[in-house]
Formats: structure tokens, C-alpha cells, sequence
């Protein structure tokens, strides 16, 4: 039914999840406990996804890559190719449901059954074609794009806000028309140290894989400023026919994976505004996929916020988000935001007792990222882009022709 809202989730979400992180196994079902008490569940329906078949996979991955991840589950012991992702019996199960929950979204987006879903377990962006690293054994955003192609939406944009660098997902797609936004802390060293500015595509991607680079404790405001000079603008020029958010929140200053320093504020804002551009660019074609995040409290506020935001359950009111995504419209810096978002009349559900003040950013930070968005609206977003957003942005540049479009 069009405009329907899913929460994908397979009883192998409750067990070994794929981080040697035990303590952050639990956020799936702590997850589902906050939104049954919140509410949630009371306009979005719960679907059991089938586990990922072998064809599924093969639509990212090499034939050899799942046998390793075959042996790697027989064996029960060792690492794949990097250290952080342990092998174990059971993985390869847990591995389908995890891609299984993405391609049950996309099926369900596909033929109009749901309008929103949410795959907790989805967004293992690190994964590339013959590897399995940081935690990912198989990338499901890069077989739900091939999917989502095999089912005539082809024009697919990848939002991914999770702490690190969506390098697998980067490298399976690079020479691919798809637009791929990444938010991430980066200096070069922090994982995957992948991620710069300089990274842009090519071929058919070419000037469509657009990093945003941001420093250590940039803190909320200057995170949401950076977001919103970049990622609407983005998103309306390429005119997508599906949206494809990986909602990782390892940005969370109680998560000490990243150093962001970002609040369920910021996560509430990103949520929201990716919901109003799914409407506004595809007729609200959405795949949420939950990615990172490995304090189990401070990622299931996070993801009940997405959720809540997709049934409306959270109001998005016109006053936090028109100026940021409509043209002609006052600049709104991430400061006016979050004052707005401190406002009861925007939290209807409760999350008294749960103090979410971030630390102090650093302000060499702010100038840093600051500098970043400069850079990336002018030098970035121009290669492709050319539909630039005017919202009192004064680094934004003059339209210029697209390069791979010939007279």
C-alpha cells in the first residue's frame, strides 16, 4: 500500500552481530523495545525479510568472495581481510539477513507495496567486491542499487552519514550514475582513510561520489551547516528515483568510535530532511538502512527519530525545514536549527530523563569544515551538479555546462 512505512527485522538481528563489539550486539532489540514504548509500531508495520540468496549477493560479489565467507563460517576462528571483521559460525546466515532486510526494502519500495523502510541490520558500506572489512561482509547498498536498476529505477542517490567513509560502497560504484554523498570524519589516517575531497568518480560516476570531509569535534551546528549547503543541493540536481539514506549514527557523542560529537538533535534534523526530499524528488521512494552505531542506548534514540519522522509520529514543521530545502528562502545556519528543535512542540514523544548535550566543538574545527563545504559547493558539486542551490549560500557558483553532455 503506497505510503507505508516498514521496519525490516529477522530474529538473527538478536544474536552475534558483526563487530568483535559485544556490548553493542544488543542495539537491534533495544532498538525495537524503544519504538513498541514509543508508539512507533502503531503506524509502521514489522515485515521477517528472506535470507539473501547466493544470485542476491552475486549482484556485488565474486563468486570466490562468498566462498570465503563460506569457509570463514565453517571454520568459526580467524579474521577476513582485516582484523575487525571476525569470522564465526553463523556469519554467513547473519550476513544474508543483514542483505536480506536491504533487498526486502527494495522490493517493497519498487512496487509502490511501502513508501519508507527501514533496515536496522542494512548499511555495510565498507565491503568491496572480493573483501570483507570493517565489520561488512557483503555491501548491501551496492546490490540494492543494482536491484533497484533491474527493476526500472536506476537513478539511485546514497546519503551516507556514518562516522567512516563509505569506501566499499565508493569503490563497487565509482564509474557507476549514481550519486553517492558521504559525511565523515577524516585526517587522512582515521578508518578507512579513504574519503577526500579529491575522490569524485569516473566514467559514468564522474563528479557523482562527493566526500565531505570533516574534522574532529565539529560538534552539531556546524555539522547540520555543512549537510545543509551540500546534501539538498545535491539531491534535487541529480532528481533521483530513489533515495538511499545509511543512517549510521556512530556520530553520536556517547559513541567513542568517532569523535563527531553530534546529538539525537542533529540525527532528528538529518532524518527529517532526508524525508522531505524523498517527497519532494522521487514521490518519497526511501530505504533507510542502519549502518553504524555501537553505544546500543544512543543508537536507538537515533533510529526511533528516523522511524518516528517517517510515520510522521515526529511532526517535521515547516519552519525547521522549508528554509532548508526550498529555493529563494533565507539562509538557516545549524544554530537557528537546533534552537527550533529544542522546542517541545517538536518532541511529542518522550525522551524525558535522557539528557543529549554534546560536548563543546572545537572552533579550529568549525573553520575547518567551514573551509570543506566552501570547497566542496565550489569546486565539488560543479563537475556534475549543475542545478545549484540558492538558500543565501555565498560560496555557491555559477551553473556551468556538464562536462560529459556533448553539443
Amino acid at each position: 500500500m503506497a505510503g507505508r512505512v516498514v521496519v525490516t527485522y529477522h530474529p538473527l538481528f538478536d544474536g552475534r552481530g558483526f563487530s568483535p563489539l559485544a556490548a553493542s550486539w544488543s542495539r537491534y532489540r533495544t532498538s525495537m523495545d524503544w519504538m513498541a514504548s514509543l508508539g512507533i509500531f502503531d503506524a509502521a508495520d514489522v515485515e521477517c525479510p528472506s535470507l539473501a540468496a547466493d544470485a542476491d549477493l552475486l549482484r556485488s560479489h565474486s563468486s570466490a568472495h562468498l566462498e570465503v565467507i563460506r569457509r570463514g563460517d565453517a571454520n568459526g576462528r580467524g579474521t577476513f581481510a582485516t582484523s575487525d571483521t571476525p569470522a564465526w559460525r553463523g556469519i554467513m546466515a547473519r550476513a544474508r539477513a543483514a542483505v536480506g532486510g536491504t533487498v526486502h526494502a527494495v522490493r517493497l519500495v519498487a512496487s509502490g507495496e511501502a513508501a519508507h523502510v527501514f533496515n536496522p541490520a542494512g548499511g555495510l558500506h565498507h565491503a568491496m567486491r572480493d573483501q570483507a572489512r570493517g565489520f561488512c561482509p557483503f555491501n548491501d547498498l551496492a546490490i540494492a542499487v543494482d536491484h533497484l536498476t533491474s527493476l526500472g529505477l536506476p537513478r539511485v542517490a546514497i546519503i551516507d552519514i556514518d562516522a567512516h567513509h563509505g569506501d566499499g560502497t565508493q569503490e563497487l560504484l565509482y564509474d557507476r550514475e549514481v550519486l553517492k554523498v558521504s559525511m565523515h570524519q577524516y585526517d587522512g589516517k582515521y578508518f578507512p582513510g579513504s574519503g577526500s575531497m579529491a575522490e569524485v568518480g569516473w566514467g559514468d560516476g564522474f563528479g557523482l561520489s562527493i566526500n565531505v570531509p570533516l574534522p574532529r569535534r565539529v560538534g552539531e551546528a556546524a555539522y547540520l551547516d555543512a549537510f545543509r549547503a551540500i546534501v539538498p543541493t545535491a539531491v534535487r540536481a541529480f532528481a533521483p528515483d530513489v533515495l538511499l539514506v545509511n543512517f549510521g549514527v556512530d556520530g553520536h557523542f556517547a559513541d567513542r568510535l568517532s569523535r563527531l560529537e553530534l546529538g539525537v538533535k542533529a540525527y532528528r534534523a538529518i532524518a527529517a530532511t532526508c524525508h522531505s526530499l524523498a517527497h519532494e524528488t522521487c514521490d518519497g521512494r526511501l530505504i533507510v538502512t542502519g549502518s553504524g552505531g555501537y553505544n546500543p542506548d544512543a543508537v536507538a534514540r537515533c533510529w526511533s527519530t528516523m522511524v518516528a519522522t517517517l510515520t510522521g509520529a515526529l511532526a517535521s514543521p515547516d519552519d525547521v525545514l522549508f528554509p532548508m530545502l526550498h529555493d529563494r528562502m533565507p539562509a538557516m545556519h545549524g544554530h537557528s536549527i537546533l534552537g527550533q528543535l529544542s522546542s517541545a512542540a517538536l518532541w511529542p514523544l518522550q525522551f524525558a530523563g535522557l539528557p543529549d548535550v554534546p560536548p563543546c566543538p572545537d572552533p579550529a574545527a568549525i573553520e575547518a569544515s567551514r573551509e570543506t563545504v566552501a570547497a566542496v559547493v565550489a569546486d565539488v558539486l560543479p563537475l556534475r551538479l549543475t542545478d545549484i542551490d540558492r538558500l543565501g549560500n555565498e560560496h555557491a557558483p555559477a551553473r556551468t555546462a556538464n562536462p560529459w553532455v556533448t553539443a
